[in-house]
């Protein structure tokens, strides 16, 4: 497990200079304020990827008017769109199996399930960051839709970790596969994503 939360930094950090990249501002669009600067990067510090959070999240930057649950709620919008993305990379995969023999095809398949199942709670994770948005209710309301939303999302990131120790517990020819490869690969990254939106789901306070 050592190997994949290392993994899980490398690839990560590499992720998110990526989506600076995908997700820049447009050449005529303002910058923000430095205000709303200094703000991100003091929801990020919440995180153990703060730089990779800032560059994630800066294009979005102006929408979060100092509420520390929309920053967790755009981190969990994208950490979720990213996981479905995945989920359909796998089925597809799963199709054409790992060629690397009836283990490896067995982790494939199970990974599929696990990363197609957690992805359908999406909607009910980012109703419960909606309502610590609102802030309505009481400290035991708000704590109920804290606590689901952390749970949810740390399912889905422990989910995706353990799809990559059943690769390696497959095997070298599961690991050093097409498929595997990108199994390990994706489960890492996506799990980054999810990481953040917790983390920072987490730090929101009543």
């Amino acid at each position: 497990m050592a190997m994949a939360t290392i993994s899980l930094q490398l690839f990560f950090l590499l992720a998110g200079t990526a989506a600076v990249v995908a997700t820049s501002r447009p050449p005529m669009a303002p910058a923000p304020s430095s205000s709303v600067i200094s703000f991100l990067r003091a929801s990020c510090a919440a995180t153990d990827a703060p730089d990779a959070c800032y560059n994630l999240l800066l294009p979005y930057a102006d929408t979060f008017h100092g509420n520390l649950a929309r920053v967790a709620r755009a981190a969990s919008a994208i950490a979720e769109a990213r996981q479905h993305d995945f989920a359909d990379e796998l089925a597809r995969l799963k199709l054409r199996g790992t060629g690397a023999g009836k283990v490896a095809d067995m982790a494939l398949t199970d990974c599929s399930n696990e990363v197609s199942t957690s992805n359908m709670f999406e909607n009910e994770i980012l109703g419960h960051i909606d309502n610590l948005i609102a802030h309505q209710g009481s400290q035991k309301d708000f704590d109920s839709h804290q606590f689901f939303a952390k749970d949810l999302l740390y399912s889905a990131e422990s989910g995706m970790m353990q799809c990559v120790d059943w690769f390696h517990s497959a095997g070298e020819a599961a690991v050093s596969s097409p498929a595997g490869k990108v199994v390990i690969a994706g489960c890492t990254t996506v799990s980054g994503y999810v990481d953040i939106a917790l983390m920072l789901v987490n730090a929101i306070k009543f």
